[in-house]
């Protein structure tokens, strides 16, 4: 597992519900994706450097209670990987430590000069392998 927590103030609180925006919870889950990219050793600005790009394929969220002021907790709970798309599943816990919104993403490498999908580099997988069996 991997987690980051965020201090949600009333920048990210929406004033007519008094929580945070559904679509801005995603903002949550990416700052947490990103983060476990350079956890494992590949920080996102690395593999763009290297001409590669993880593009998001599919995104599937179930939103179980809401998010207010205060430390919420996204943990990527666990990942694999199936042919060629990597999947990582993620929790998002409210300020009261409750599981607010779970999440499951999907993504591919894509060569950022041909525009085109390709295998995941051997390292990458190794190192991502290794976080997920942990």
């Amino acid at each position: 597992m991997f987690s980051i927590t965020v201090d949600i103030d009333d920048a990210w609180v929406e004033p007519v519900y008094e929580h945070v925006h559904h679509g801005r919870c995603l903002s949550l889950f990416e700052r947490a994706r990103c983060a476990l990219l350079a956890h494992i050793g590949f920080p996102n600005e690395d593999l763009l450097a290297e001409g590669k790009v993880l593009v998001i394929t599919h995104v599937d969220a179930t939103y179980k209670r809401e998010v207010k002021r205060g430390a919420a907790t996204v943990t990527c709970t666990r990942g694999e990987v199936r042919d060629r798309t990597l999947i990582i599943h993620q929790t998002l816990a409210n300020e009261r430590g409750k599981p607010a919104v779970e999440l499951v993403i999907e993504s591919v490498f894509m060569d950022a000069k041909s525009r085109r999908g390709m295998e995941p580099p051997p390292e990458f997988l190794k190192a991502f392998l290794a976080w997920a069996g942990s």
